[in-house]
């Protein structure tokens, strides 16, 4: 009972923690407005950059523009399709700048006339908006992504240069202008991205700005006396932890409050990623992509320049999802005893199933949360939803009684032998563990963009310690060899997620005690009944094992 205590105050706590507001560094009115600001209109789910059918309005730009000009006065945009060709004339009416986008992609003819016809558009605004444009940046991380070689990328700059009325530059990673340094001859300005979160070696948020301004300084010494421009940094709002750098409300609010700070102190020029939230780019790079906004994508600020903040404003619907759990469990242990009068009544019994309610209760909101920010597809809503049916019954069947003498599965082909308590205590533990096993394989297999799914996990495995611990000697022994297996597979897939994720990353590290919690309850019960054994009172106890 007491380690079910516990855990529901770790996470009480855990809930009220993030609700509590944080002071931060306040930003004064005079550098408040940021340089420049990435800008894209993609901000419904329906709405992506790969589907020409999907254009904007002209009146959703213009909509756009009036809300960012409240922050800034220069926008960078990253195409010309889908009618994003008409933000220059919205930025003019309004007055504002903008560092003109042009989208580069594989070359699809020996002529090249995908990307030579979306140059040849960005230069026909270049000269009709030579008032408004500062800055032709011609393709973004192409080199990247692997899909322009170096030669063909300087073919594209050499023309777009030798015809633009305004300086041309192109926009890359950092690393990948240092191993292209060559394309510099072709540009007028050096664009350069420098994201801490993404970073090989990620930057926590504490030390970011000074991480972006080192690697601006560098890049200065590196390329000059070609300018270079920050063309992109910023921090995510939502995703996994990456080593130190942790993404959030609160880490996303304090990076760009520093940024300001630091630029009023010592100026340089940058532009933050991004406008609005890009629900489209959850696809590619998991729930990181899609939080980067100033603006969630209903356009409501996210990031506010003076006051604390609090890191979840929603934070109450884990203690309230504590309470509608745990009287939940209680009612449906009270509607047990009444249709079944051997069920015993001890108060330890009740105070273990209102826990167990309870933590369920309260991972609710975690789950739904998780749920609306990772997952892309039905298929992975389908999981979701087998694993969140899959916990609830792994808790429940820890719950549940198993008399001596009745310690393994009946050996009988009977049907009844699969309507059984013990065949359905048998089958939530494999099924924990294999989902178990199987998410933690995914996660040390393919990592980057993949999140720490505890919360499908914690309540079985604080639950099932619980319930070890207080039968002790009374526990059912596991002797189904799937079982064994199943529990060390999985803590061998949480020691190498702590390997590979590095002892800075708190969420990988608490993941894996998850995990292992999990592994050692459901593997080897004997590690609690060794203990039991040299118990007197454990041993006179063990006649009932009942705690429902």
């Amino acid at each position: 009972m007491a380690v079910q205590l516990c855990g529901l105050a770790v996470m009480l706590a855990w809930w009220a923690l993030r609700g509590i507001p944080v002071a931060l560094p306040g930003v004064p009115a005079s550098a408040a407005m940021l340089p420049c600001v990435s800008y894209a209109p993609f901000r419904h789910p329906h709405i992506n950059p790969f589907n020409p059918a999907a254009g904007v309005t002209l009146q959703q730009i213009e909509t756009d523009l009036r809300l960012l000009k409240t922050r800034t006065n220069c926008i960078r945009t990253y195409g010309l399709t889908q009618g994003l060709d008409a933000v220059p004339a919205v930025a003019r009416a309004l007055g504002m700048r903008v560092k003109l986008g042009v989208w580069l992609t594989r070359d699809d003819t020996p002529t090249q006339t995908h990307n030579r016809a979306q140059i040849d558009r960005g230069l026909q605004l270049a000269v009709q908006y030579r008032d408004v444009v500062d800055l032709l940046v011609v393709g973004n991380e192409v080199l990247l992504r692997r899909e322009l070689s170096r030669e063909q990328l300087g073919q594209h700059l050499r023309y777009a240069k030798a015809h633009s009325p305004v300086p041309v530059t192109y926009a890359d990673v950092w690393e990948f202008w240092q191993r292209n340094a060559a394309l510099a001859q072709h540009v007028d300005v050096v664009t350069v991205h420098v994201l801490p979160y993404w970073e090989d070696r990620p930057v926590a948020v504490n030390f970011a700005v000074t991480h972006v301004r080192a690697i601006a300084a560098q890049m200065q010494r590196e390329f000059a006396p070609k300018p270079v421009w920050v063309g992109e940094t910023g921090w995510p709002a939502a995703g996994r932890q990456r080593a130190g750098a942790m993404p959030g409300v609160w880490e996303q609010t304090l990076f760009v409050r520093e940024l300001l700070l630091s630029a009023q102190q010592a100026p340089f020029d940058y532009n933050l990623i991004e406008a609005f939230d890009q629900p489209w780019k959850r696809s590619f790079e998991g729930a990181m992509g899609g939080y980067w906004g100033l603006f969630d994508q209903f356009g409501q600020a996210r990031v506010t320049l003076s006051g604390p903040v609090a890191a979840d404003r929603l934070w109450w619907l884990g203690w309230l999802g504590a309470l509608v759990g745990g009287l939940i469990a209680l009612l449906g242990r009270k509607a047990r005893r009444v249709f079944a009068e051997s069920a015993r009544s001890d108060f330890s019994g009740w105070w273990m199933t209102a826990c167990a309610g309870a933590s369920l209760g309260a991972l609710l909101p975690m789950q739904w949360l998780m749920t609306v920010q990772w997952d892309r597809t039905p298929r992975e809503l389908a999981m979701s939803g087998v694993l969140m049916v899959v916990s609830v019954l792994a808790t429940m069947a820890a719950l549940v009684p198993v008399k001596p003498g009745h310690d393994t599965v009946p050996k009988t082909s009977h049907w009844r032998r699969f309507l059984s308590i013990e065949f359905f205590v048998s089958a939530c533990r494999l099924a924990i563990l294999f989902c178990a096993a199987t998410a933690a394989l995914v996660l040390l297999l393919d990592p980057r963009y993949r999140p720490f799914p505890w919360w499908w996990f914690l309540s079985p495995a604080v639950t099932w310690t619980a319930v070890a611990i207080r039968q002790h000697a009374s526990q059912r022994a596991i002797t189904m060899p799937e079982e064994r297996l199943l529990a060390g597979l999985l803590a061998a897939f949480a020691a190498g997620i702590t390997i590979q994720e590095g002892w800075a990353n708190s969420q990988a590290l608490g993941y894996s005690a998850v995990l292992l919690l999990l592994a050692i309850t459901l593997g080897w019960p004997e590690f609690f009944t060794r203990r039991a054994n040299t118990n007197p009172a454990s041993k006179a106890a063990g006649a009932d094992t009942s705690v429902v």
